[in-house]
């Protein structure tokens, strides 16, 4: 279930952002999934993993036991204590989760910060991207890549002095892997 809200009006109560508030929508999503159920057959509970069809019974005994009650109605007038069925129903416990999402439209300057790692990079150049087949203004993302271009190349510069100073031998080079297995074993493989 989903339900989506449109606000109109200067609620500013988030301040990442300068501007008027233009719109907020909330999205109520709502998803209910089985957590526990009991046995149809002892009535023990039973924790239900998520995944694949909801258990009915706990054991295979179990499973096997209401198949013969099908097929012979003879046995389900046995007491529990002796095999039979219990008369109790069956009880579930189901987890609700309710998740919100609240997207804020301002106007005016937005605060730039860089992304954090591959996926809000890609989201930003794919935004890049449009802009430039739009023809929008590119201003803030250029002061994002001029300010990242700037620390790749002092990377590449601390590079290029470790690269130097070990060719001058003022940085001892890495040392090569060691065997692996004993000295019986490489002995054997020669």
């Amino acid at each position: 279930m989903t339900k989506s809200v449109s606000h109109l009006g200067p609620d500013n109560d988030d301040q990442e952002h300068d501007g008027d508030v233009l719109a907020v929508r909330e999205t109520v999503s709502v998803g209910e999934r089985l957590k526990t159920t009991t046995c149809a057959w002892c009535g023990e509970r039973i924790v239900y993993a998520g995944v694949g069809r909801p258990p009915k019974y706990c054991r295979d005994s179990h499973r096997k036991r209401a198949s013969e009650l099908r097929t012979a109605q003879r046995r389900a007038a046995r007491p529990v204590d002796k095999g039979g069925q219990t008369t109790e129903p069956v009880r579930e416990v189901v987890e609700r989760t309710e998740t919100v999402t609240r997207t804020t439209v301002r106007s005016g300057p937005a605060k730039m910060r860089l992304p954090e790692n591959i996926y809000e990079w890609q989201h930003a150049l794919t935004q890049l991207q449009n802009q430039v087949r739009n023809g929008h203004g590119l201003a803030g993302f250029y002061e994002v890549l001029v300010r990242d271009l700037e620390a790749t190349a002092a990377v590449v510069r601390e590079r290029q002095e470790h690269i130097a100073q070990r060719a001058a031998g003022l940085v001892p080079a890495p040392r090569p892997p060691r065997p692996q297995g004993s000295k019986k074993k490489r002995r054997k493989r020669r």
